[in-house]
């Protein structure tokens, strides 16, 4: 019986020795993986023992050794959890052996003290809570039974207090109790942190992208995390707010100013901000103002300079003080982009009035703060070109590397990502002959849902790509309720921008890229036409991984079963007979040959005799097992190689071989047609130690089955 499973069922067959050493390299496995939760068994059982009822004075060394041995498994499982966070590795089974031994030494403290009703019981609270925050689920609650069971075998085995059952029942409810608060407690503060962090790094990111604005340095930054396109636009930022910062200290100390003040207009244009100033007080109001807002709202809208003299105290037509300003004289120019108003510098002392020569001087320094504004956008358009550059130079490189299609996608994807980071990426393929599209990858949100979908020929954006091969959607935004990405069943969620790049390759579309962000405004002009280079070298790349595929497969494959041919064939058997002699595992040949194959041809013709050969090769596959190599070595000969298997396993496989093709019915023009076939089989090392000998010994077993009247099967 175990041979016939041998077929069918991958790993070792009758080899007793193996699977013993198998089971036994398992349970020393096994064994290291879980000692923490066998000592904490064994120091559990001390304490349902009693061993611990002792007074402090009564401890002895054995209670000493076993308290060191507790500390060091404490410790090394402790190392190990933190070993495992670092890698964020699951570390359920490493939080119940940590509770586990935690819970037996309290116990035991608690036996010390003198049991359940000594003064020194609640810290069995304190531990179930501790837990229960700070263990993986489910395994603080698991934790939290185990306390309980532990408690109530104490409680009857070793206290022997079988007839009350109060103080058990109490103490239970109190654990619970103190797990849950402990859990809900820890995790609404948890909660609240990350909440607390995240509104202040978004607060920080919309800073940057006002500013960035304002500036008109570039978009808003739109990936999140830090990503180098927002790394740029920050050190942008702060370069043009040091230059602001010098221009106006300047101002401030050779006009004798009160305060010299820039503000800018949002990109809304609604509003006023401050971006730099310098002042004497600490009376200036936050903003944003209103444009229509004093005198600077009328420099705004008369898009020219004013000067104010003798003003009176508390003058409150100056928007950025924060109640009346106590400025004598004030002017402000605009700073104009073409015919808008982009900002105003406003300036302001206790003195006297300004006069047209320090008019002068405020106007050349608003040139400087915009060529720095100007150099600044250069500059940052500059890196971010370079940034593409080299990211898609980084993709050729790896596209035209990859010589499979898995290689090409993950480079692909990798790049896209790099230029304009998503939350849902895919790559589907098209064929027209079937007019069917499939997702041959997904990843990100949802992306197991969509993986290996096909769907056919629609009205979906992705199928519009590939017929008028043009990006969709036009804008880059995305409504699930209205835009269907591949079926309205199956349809992508959640999202806000979206960009389906088609693939193309010599005017035909194989296919599309596809990527989507929760995010708005994600696939912009300014990333868009470098997601088309990439798409184009994408769609070349994919095409020649699928020419390789195809030129291995012929150089690997017979074009008429499909089955390896022979010079494949041998490199496998040199590798897995190789691997066979290195782990001493069985490997077995199975040989077989159409019987009377040349009267078939002569009788029924070469195109017969094909048909013969191909539903032979077909048989072969269909019966192998996974692990199976089957290979058609030359006109009607097959072979059968098979990994750990032994002569009766290869013997049960061929007598199967023999029976399907004997029941297999051909038709021709001369009539209905049956065939039989001839099996050898021969097995490593049993019958022949190298390659040469192995053929030789099933070719024998082949013709002794021939000799023997044939439709048979022989062992060599």
């Amino acid at each position: 019986m175990r041979s016939f499973f041998a077929h069918f069922v991958p790993g070792p067959y009758h080899q007793g020795e193996m699977s013993l050493v198998a089971m036994t390299l398992r349970a020393r496995k096994t064994v290291r993986a879980t000692y923490g939760l066998i000592v904490a068994i064994a120091i559990g059982g001390l304490v349902l023992l009693g061993v611990f009822s002792k007074t402090l004075e009564q401890l002895r060394v054995e209670h000493l050794v076993v308290g060191l041995a507790w500390l060091s498994v404490f410790g090394m499982r402790l190392a190990h959890r933190a070993r495992l966070a670092k890698r964020a590795a699951p570390s359920g089974l490493v939080d119940l052996e940590i509770g586990a031994l935690l819970v037996v030494a309290s116990h035991a403290a608690v036996q010390i003290a003198g049991g359940l009703a000594s003064p020194v019981y609640p810290v069995i609270y304190v531990v179930i809570a501790l837990l229960a925050s700070f263990a993986q689920r489910p395994w603080g609650i698991v934790l939290v039974g185990v306390a309980i069971a532990f408690e109530a075998a104490v409680h009857t085995l070793t206290e022997q207090r079988l007839a009350d059952w109060e103080p058990l029942l109490l103490h239970a409810c109190f654990i619970v109790c103190f797990a849950v608060m402990s859990l809900l407690f820890t995790r609404a503060e948890i909660a609240r942190v990350r909440e607390h962090s995240k509104r202040e790094l978004e607060t920080d990111r919309e800073r940057i992208r006002e500013e960035s604005r304002m500036f008109r340095l570039v978009s808003a930054p739109s990936a999140d995390g830090a990503s180098d396109e927002e790394r740029l636009v920050r050190s942008s930022i702060e370069e043009v707010r040091h230059q602001v910062y010098h221009v106006l200290q300047l101002l401030h100390r050779t006009l004798g100013l009160h305060t010299c003040v820039l503000l800018m207009r949002e990109e809304s244009g609604d509003r006023l901000r401050i971006v730099e100033l310098v002042t004497q007080t600490a009376d200036i109001a936050e903003g944003p103002f209103d444009p229509g807002e004093g005198v600077v709202g009328a420099i705004v809208k008369r898009k020219m300079a004013m000067k104010l003299e003798s003003l009176k105290p508390s003058y409150g037509g100056i928007c950025y003080y924060d109640g009346g300003s106590p400025a004598q004289s004030f002017i402000g120019v605009p700073i104009m982009d073409g015919d808008v108003v982009r900002g105003v510098l406003c300036a302001d002392r206790l003195g006297d009035a300004f006069s047209e020569r320090e008019e002068s001087a405020l106007e050349a320094s608003i040139l400087h703060v915009l060529r720095a504004l100007e150099n600044e956008r250069v500059f940052v358009q500059l890196e971010r070109t370079k940034r593409e550059q080299t990211v898609l130079h980084r993709a050729s490189q790896k596209l035209g590397a990859a010589l499979d299609e898995e290689a090409v996608l993950d480079a692909g994807l990798e790049a896209a990502e790099a230029i304009a980071p998503f939350d849902f990426a895919a790559v589907t393929f098209y064929t027209p002959k079937t007019r069917k599209h499939r997702v041959s990858r997904a990843v990100g949100h949802a992306s197991d849902t969509f993986m290996g979908l096909t769907f056919s020929d629609n009205t979906s954006l992705t199928a519009m790509a590939v017929k008028n091969r043009h990006y969709l959607p036009y804008r880059g935004t995305f409504d699930a309720r209205q835009q269907v990405v591949f079926t309205k069943r199956m349809n992508l969620r959640g999202m806000s921008s979206l960009l389906i790049l088609p693939l193309v390759v010599r005017e035909d579309a194989i296919g599309t890229l596809i990527l989507a962000a929760r995010r708005g405004g994600a696939f912009g002009d300014a990333v868009r036409p470098t997601l088309q280079v990439l798409a184009n070298q994408l769609a070349i790349s994919i095409s020649n991984a699928h020419a390789v595929k195809r030129l291995e497969e012929m150089a690997t494959t017979d074009g008429l079963t499909g089955c390896l041919n022979k010079r494949a064939f041998l490199d496998e058997l040199s590798r897995r007979l190789r691997s066979a002699g290195r782990f001493g595992r069985k490997l077995s040949l199975i040989v077989t040959d159409i019987d009377h194959f040349k009267s078939v041809n002569d009788t029924y013709g070469h195109a017969t005799g094909d048909v013969v050969i191909k539903e032979l090769g077909a048989i072969l596959r269909r019966v192998k097992r996974e692990t199976d190599v089957v290979a058609r070595f030359g006109g009607e000969e097959f072979c059968v190689l098979c990994e750990e298997t032994d002569t009766t396993g290869a013997r049960l496989l061929a007598e199967r071989i023999r029976e399907e093709l004997g029941k297999s019915v051909f038709h021709s023009e001369l009539g209905k047609l049956s065939v039989t076939c001839s099996l050898g089989v021969a097995t490593f090392p049993d019958h022949a130690e190298t390659e040469e000998a192995l053929f030789d010994a099933s070719d024998k077993a082949l013709y002794a089955a021939k000799h023997g009247g044939r439709d048979q099967v022989r062992a060599a």
